[in-house]
């Protein structure tokens, strides 16, 4: 599907999401911190970013071949960064900037869902069953919307798991004391299954698995919280190196 007949679909099924759906995922997110929004973007938008996505992990992996000589015993997980994607993307880079969808995520969040800075806006990632399991943790940023491409059966693992409402502990010296103190939520998803996640404050991992792989598009957006504490944070770093430059045109 071409670029544009694949962004026009998209927004033509927007137009048309049922506002029970909305209000149905938004209560799910307020409740448990994530939401399943398959109804979002009709199947043949997620097979053309899905297609997109195995297409740039090949490419990724080509590119980062070693020479056969030099070929490790073991595979690596991949991620497919940002300029990546942007330079040989296509659907992915213009979904993540489809204003439609960003309204559709703002009613469902209950506050304005914003794209965040160029490098974190997007990646392809693969793991594999023998990869090192992904860690209990949480994120930098408000929002993070995931579309299933590879998963293994749920009897494999490779499910997703959740705790809402708590506290980002940047140095981890507390998640336990957080996973003994408050319901673990699990998820079964499926390749094609597309979920929100508000993750800066829903501790979550992906649950270790026993065989085959697990390929994701992870879209992350910002709250206005986050670009205000960044804006702050940069003014600071801004402020603190113009003294810097000061003090050291004195001559003592």
């Amino acid at each position: 599907m071409q670029l544009s007949s694949t962004l026009d679909t998209a927004r033509k099924h927007l137009d048309g999401v049922d506002p029970a759906a909305l209000t149905h995922a938004r209560d799910r997110l307020a409740e448990t911190g994530i939401a399943r929004l398959g109804f979002l973007l009709p199947y043949r938008v997620k097979r053309s970013l899905a297609a997109e996505a195995l297409t740039l992990v090949e490419h990724h992996r080509n590119w980062e071949s070693p020479a056969p000589e030099t070929e490790p015993a073991r595979r690596r997980a991949i991620a497919v960064e940002h300029n990546e994607v942007t330079a040989r993307g296509h659907c992915i880079p213009a979904l993540y900037d489809c204003e439609p969808l960003r309204h559709k995520l703002t009613v469902i969040a209950t506050e304005p869902v914003l794209p965040c800075p160029a490098p974190r806006r997007f990646a392809v990632t693969r793991r594999h069953h023998d990869d090192s399991p992904t860690r209990w943790h949480w994120d930098d940023y408000a929002f993070t919307l995931v579309l299933v491409v590879e998963c293994p059966p749920l009897e494999e693992g490779g499910f997703v798991q959740t705790v809402p409402h708590t506290r980002p502990d940047r140095r981890h010296t507390e998640i336990n004391r957080t996973l003994t103190r408050n319901a673990i939520h699990s998820w079964e998803l499926n390749p094609g299954d597309l979920y929100l996640l508000r993750a800066d404050t829903t501790l979550h991992r992906v649950h270790p698995f026993d065989h085959g792989r697990r390929t994701t598009i992870h879209m992350t957006f910002a709250s206005t919280a986050d670009l205000e504490r960044e804006q702050a944070s940069s003014t600071l770093s801004s402020g603190l190196s113009n003294a810097r430059r000061v003090m050291t045109n004195h001559a003592y």
